[in-house]
């Protein structure tokens, strides 16, 4: 995956002549007897008369017919909130102090490094161990809980999100340089206005996704006036702008990850539609959308006339990936996956297919194993489970599988559950 940041300025192009150096000779025979000979012929074939059929030449055979449309197709997979509750640093904690969330991906990972790129919503900060470790209200996590989502082949984290700003200026901008320093590419929060000014753009196989970020707020805690440019909050002229400055960039698709919509509350409202005009009526795409913390409807739309897919699609909430939450719909989560392809010779891009993948979070319910696993919440029609899966863990799975099932199919039969 290669992420650049493009600004917007006059480009300049500098085009060399290549200097072609022939002989005298060559201008006398390609000017003059050329000519001549070519003449002689027509006026041959004139005298001739017509030819017959079977001595008649096929121009068309001489015609080099373009070769046959090659594509490019790319998978894009995206997951939700990734949190990071007192409960999960509890078990991650080692006897030597240190944290190991990796058991946590461990049997997810597979199914996260299977599309070319994954995006993830990371809703914690990380303000180091000047400031005591924290979740909810105020969220400041071990390091090695980014380390453990790098590994499980998390590509891409937007940052923009209602708990960017609990460890302050400080911790954001110290949350920003280890996500950095884990080699993610990402969004919504910045070290500078110009970093603000920058779109970040994603080359998949030559296909470019440019990805813009913007949370409804931040639980009242915004940086200074000075730094605005630290955090993306959403605003109608903001987001309008940037996404017609992504589509300067000349990208193939410009996506919106939104952080919006009321927790626990299983249908967009009226704030997340306005919101979703505000990308979509300027040219994105895609939209995809964070922060209820249960998973919402996935819908098409027909996109603006400088959009590049025919029929764009909003997810309205992807709910919760990890976190500590255990009520029923907070404990399920989703893997969407979209199958996008590109006509080389057209330029057309088109979106082919949209799967989900149903996980559920395991929350060390069995002493057997003390630790938040994310599993394939399909895994509960095995028969052959690990040990530590015991009854009550299987029905939580299977009815985390069938409430995924029944709203991410809720509004079209194209969306395909992935097994």
């Amino acid at each position: 995956m290669e992420v650049t940041t493009t600004q917007l300025q006059s480009r300049k192009f500098v085009w060399q002549k290549k200097q072609l150096h022939f002989s005298s000779e060559f201008f006398w025979i390609t000017g003059v007897l050329f000519p001549v000979i070519f003449v002689l012929i027509l006026v041959s074939d004139s005298f001739i008369g017509k030819k017959t059929e079977n001595d008649s030449t096929s121009f068309s055979s001489l015609i080099i017919s373009p070769e046959k449309d090659s594509v490019v197709n790319i998978t894009m997979s995206f997951v939700g909130d990734l949190m990071c509750h007192v409960p999960q640093m509890t078990n991650a904690k080692k006897a030597d102090g240190t944290y190991d969330f990796n058991p946590s991906f461990k049997e997810i990972a597979p199914f996260l490094s299977a599309a070319d790129v994954t995006i993830g919503n990371l809703e914690c900060t990380f303000a180091g161990t000047g400031r005591p470790y924290g979740g909810y209200p105020a969220f400041n996590s071990p390091d090695a809980y980014l380390t453990a989502i790098k590994n499980s082949g998390i590509d891409f984290l937007c940052m923009a999100n209602n708990h960017t700003m609990d460890t302050g200026e400080e911790g954001l901008q110290r949350s920003l340089e280890k996500v950095r320093k884990n080699n993610f590419g990402s969004t919504g929060t910045f070290d500078s206005q110009h970093d603000r000014d920058s779109i970040r753009v994603i080359n998949i196989k030559g296909i470019k996704v440019a990805v813009l970020n913007y949370t409804y707020g931040t639980n009242g805690a915004y940086p200074s006036a000075k730094n605005k440019w630290m955090l993306n909050v959403a605003d109608s002229a903001l987001v309008h702008d940037d996404v017609v400055h992504a589509r300067a960039t000349n990208a193939d698709l410009v996506l919106v990850f939104y952080h919006w919509g009321i927790e626990n509350k299983a249908d967009p409202v009226a704030k997340q539609d306005s919101m979703f005009h505000w990308a979509a009526d300027a040219g994105a795409d895609l939209v995809i959308g964070s922060h209820p913390h249960v998973i919402e409807p996935v819908a098409f739309f027909k996109t603006a006339t400088n959009a590049k897919l025919d029929s764009g699609i909003v997810v309205w909430s992807l709910g919760n990936f990890l976190s500590n939450q255990y009520w029923r719909y907070t404990d399920a989560g989703v893997i969407l996956t979209l199958s996008l392809q590109k006509n080389i010779t057209t330029g057309k891009i088109s979106l082919e297919q949209t799967g989900y993948f149903p996980t559920w979070v395991y929350r060390s319910y069995n002493p057997a194993l003390v630790q938040h696993v994310v599993l394939p919440a399909n895994w509960c029609a095995n028969d052959s489970l690990p040990s530590w899966i015991d009854a009550e863990s299987k029905r939580r799975m299977c009815e985390a599988e069938s409430d995924t099932k029944k709203m991410m199919e809720k509004n079209s039969s194209k969306i395909i559950e992935q097994k």
